[in-house]
């Protein structure tokens, strides 16, 4: 299911390693950078008027798209770019915006790519793809083993509803009799009656889950080959990146005040001393010092750690920043009551103004006193107070990485039964672990103590269940409406009007709007819940909103509409009851969310917001960085889809056996899904972040939820309508709950063996060119300087390229 064959990605890769092979060789670099000097700084983020330029740059610099091809795809790309009736998009392709130092992508993913192109943004991206198709294929598996027995004999064999006709209706409750239509004809209760389909439909139903268990490790297999083939074909920063713990953040012991620096020493020092160099490495080295020699350039030895990024609590930078855009705003407002006095924007008049001058002089200061301090923090002097020890180390080679991992790396049990790192740095002993991606930290939250976070957490679990009590109030209120409508209908029947009551029906699928409306707004207070909690992760908090959103959706969609109509209305198959409560959620939940996806207001609005800016021109009093949050596209919440599939999937399963209709058009509904987030993503979104596959496999974990679900629900409705328990329901239920408790991610480990990917030995410098950013780019505290440094060093780098191309042409 998740294997595909590489095609046009592999075709990709194999030109990569073609151009890659060329060694370009490195410039020699100091702790806290990846090279090059010091940049200067300016890009105008804070400049009034904005430029349009810079900012349709930066809107293009943030297409889903690969930065590296190969020479005959950058051949083909110039001859376009040169060709009469190129876009303006198109001749932006290559540059550099100087606001984030992200490159525009030179080949931006299709619509029908291949899923594993999606690699270069983290395995979890591609992997969340292959997610909904194992989804897709799991209702496939339940309506074949299942599902078409339920509708078939439902329909064709079931006798237990009524065609309502004036011989009954006069004498009938609503509420207690199932009449005959297309809802209640699909759906089990036709057949309530019939123990023999039931009981060989529980036979089937055990079958299913049976089966779904058997794919559950086939889709773990998979996801986990799928993880190890991206991982040996796509370079990412955290490969040649650890995380260093337990950092001494005293000054005793330290040389010349400089915490990365000696950090750096002390580990360059460890690892010659420790880990010799693979004859690969030895390889490379020898022939950089033959190229050095045929170019005359003096010879020089390349450190193997590369750079130290420090991490810091950045409270008070992110208090200056917060004045700073204070006094912006307050310029904002005063600018178009100059404008209006006919002063030209830009212009000197503007600047002799006295309160903008004032302004200005307060911006200047605080702008100085946030230059003074990311000075520090890039140097890593003088900031004991800041250093949080805690750092990203970043390694010349991958096989420096892995050592460091295998030798000093310790479980969280080996941590909790007291076994210690034998990595000692100034008389602390180290702990090593493996680094999420750059995109993946919350900078902003690293200083948060444990206990903090786990108090805040128990906090939103609190708050989570008072809104989902709130809600369930929203829901009751709903479906006390929609009885009173039912009684209403049963009054008018009984005095011989057998007219259908269409206002029962409209008031039902106004109901099951009102439920999704109420989950979108649940969705939006669940987000403010989980960043309350303050994740050091963005695939904490991912996994966090994820798991709420979909828990607490699944809650309000189907088990307190369940808990209603069977033990306050007691309504389960009669007009405006359960049944045709959740068949018209299915129908809404098959159309509304994708059609939202597909509308995407969001674009719409900021399209609408773009227009009127532009209208403004050089009137506009939007800073720099203002005007490029404008123009990006919406960014992806892959936690927000993987809550509407979750939510589905759990809806489904609940369902499965009393409105089995369901499998077929909740298929169909992620069928729909899955091609609007692949449009969305290739021509509407930004995605910011490196998704790592533990978001992938985590929500796996929540998919096995379902069994629980789908076997527990079939055993309730079998005693709800015959009023016993059959063997396979009992047997399903084991298994079951069974596959939900135990590891299962561990025993598919045991099961099935994968193989390590082997090392290539390919240094930083040539595989960092296809990275989306690094450590020290993404910190916030070092954020400015070293993407600065970052465009001086990537044009350095293709200047040298084109030199070793003409060196190797002659």
């Amino acid at each position: 299911m998740f294997r595909q064959g590489p095609q046009k990605y592999q075709q990709f890769q194999d030109e990569q390693r073609v151009v890659s092979n060329k060694q370009e060789f490195p410039q020699e670099v100091q702790a806290g950078v990846l090279g090059g000097k010091e940049g200067s700084l300016d890009f105008p983020s804070d400049q009034i008027p904005p430029d349009f330029n810079l900012a349709e740059l930066h809107r293009e610099a943030w297409n889903v798209g690969t930065t590296t091809l190969s020479k005959s795809q950058l051949r083909s790309l110039r001859l376009h770019q040169n060709a009469p009736n190129v876009s303006e998009e198109e001749k932006l392709v290559g540059q550099i915006c100087k606001c984030c130092a992200r490159q525009v992508p030179k080949d931006r993913v299709k619509i029908d790519c291949n899923n594993q192109d999606y690699s270069f943004l983290g395995a979890g991206m591609p992997l969340y793809f292959e997610y909904i198709k194992a989804c897709i294929l799991m209702l496939i598996v339940m309506f074949v083993t299942s599902g078409d027995y339920n509708i078939i004999t439902n329909i064709a064999f079931g006798q237990s509803c009524q065609t309502l006709d004036k011989s009954i209706g006069i004498e009938i409750d609503e509420k207690a009799v199932c009449i005959f239509n297309w809802v209640t004809g699909l759906s089990l209760a036709n057949k309530r009656e019939d123990q023999e389909f039931i009981d060989l439909q529980q036979m089937l139903n055990l079958i299913s889950m049976l089966t779904l268990i058997i794919l559950f490790q086939y889709f773990r297999k998979e996801q986990r080959a799928f993880d190890t083939e991206i991982d040996s074909s796509t370079y990412y920063a955290s490969d040649y990146t650890i995380l260093l713990k337990n950092i001494p953040t005293h000054t005793e012991g330290l040389k010349n005040d400089d915490f990365d620096q000696d950090l750096k020493d002390y580990l360059e020092v460890y690892i010659e001393r420790t880990y010799e160099k693979p004859s690969e490495v030895l390889d490379y080295e020898e022939e950089l010092r033959q190229f050095l020699q045929r170019n005359n350039r003096p010879e020089k030895k390349l450190s193997r750690v590369v750079a130290v990024n420090l991490c810091y609590n950045i409270e008070e930078q992110t208090i200056l920043e917060q004045e700073k855009q204070s006094k912006i705003a307050q310029k904002q407002k005063l600018l178009p009551e100059l404008y209006d006095q006919g002063l030209l924007p830009g212009s000197e008049d503007i600047n002799k103004d006295e309160q903008i001058k004032e302004i200005d002089a307060q911006i200047t200061e605080i702008e100085s006193k946030l230059e003074a301090l990311e000075k520090r923090f890039v140097e890593g002097k003088d900031v004991k107070q800041y250093f949080l020890g805690q750092a990203f180390v970043t390694f010349r080679w991958e096989s420096d990485v892995q050592w460091m991992l295998i030798d000093h790396r310790l479980s969280l049990c080996s941590r909790i039964l007291g076994r210690k790192s034998n990595l000692i740095y100034r008389g602390s002993q180290l702990q090593v672990e493996q680094p999420p991606e750059p995109t993946d930290v919350f900078w902003e939250n690293l200083h948060i103590q444990t206990y903090q976070k786990i108090w805040r957490r128990i906090l939103g679990y609190f708050l989570t269940f008072i809104i989902l009590g709130v809600c369930g109030g929203l829901i009751y209120w709903l479906s006390a409406v929609q009885a009173q409508s039912a009684d209403e209908q049963a009054k008018a029947v009984k005095n011989g009007d057998l007219n259908p009551n269409y206002k029962v029906k409209v008031i039902a699928q106004l109901a099951s709007i009102s439920i999704i409306v109420i989950n979108y707004i649940l969705s939006v207070v669940i987000r403010k819940v989980s960043l309350f909690e303050r994740f050091s992760t963005q695939t904490g908090f991912n996994i966090s909103l994820a798991s709420k959103s979909s828990l607490a959706q699944f809650v309000n969609t189907a088990v307190i509409t369940f808990a209603i109509s069977t033990w306050v209305t007691k309504n389960i198959y009669g007009t405006g009851g359960l049944v045709y409560n959740q068949t018209y959620v299915f129908l809404s939940n098959a159309i509304l969310p994708a059609l939202i996806q597909l509308i995407d207001s969001s674009s719409i609005l900021k399209w609408l917001y773009q227009f009127f800016e532009l209208r403004k021109g050089k009137s506009s009093v939007k800073t720099q960085k203002q005007l490029h949050d404008l123009f990006e596209r919406p960014v992806f919440d892959i936690s927000t889809s993987y809550a509407t599939v979750l939510k589905n999937m759990y809806v489904v399963a609940f369902y499965a056996s009393v409105i089995p209709i369901g499998l077929v058009i909740t298929c169909f509904a992620l069928l729909f899904f899955y091609w609007v987030e692949k449009y969305n993503i290739a021509r509407r979104r930004t995605i910011k972040y490196n998704y790592s596959s533990v978001l992938s496999r985590e929500m796996i974990e929540q998919l096995e939820y379902v069994l629980p679900i789908y076997c527990l629900t079939n055993l309730w409705w079998e005693y709800t309508f015959l009023q016993s328990i059959s063997t396979e329901a009992i047997i399903g239920v084991c298994f079951g709950i069974a596959n939900a408790l135990l590891p299962m991610h561990e025993i598919n480990k045991l099961l099935f063996r994968m193989k390590a990917k082997p090392n290539e030995h390919l240094p930083i410098n040539e595989a960092e060119v296809g990275f989306l950013t690094d450590y020290c780019r993404e910190n916030p505290a070092t954020a400015e300087t070293e993407r600065a440094r970052y465009q001086e060093r990537v044009t350095r780098h293709q200047k040298d390229r084109i030199a070793m191309e003409q060196m190797f042409e002659q």
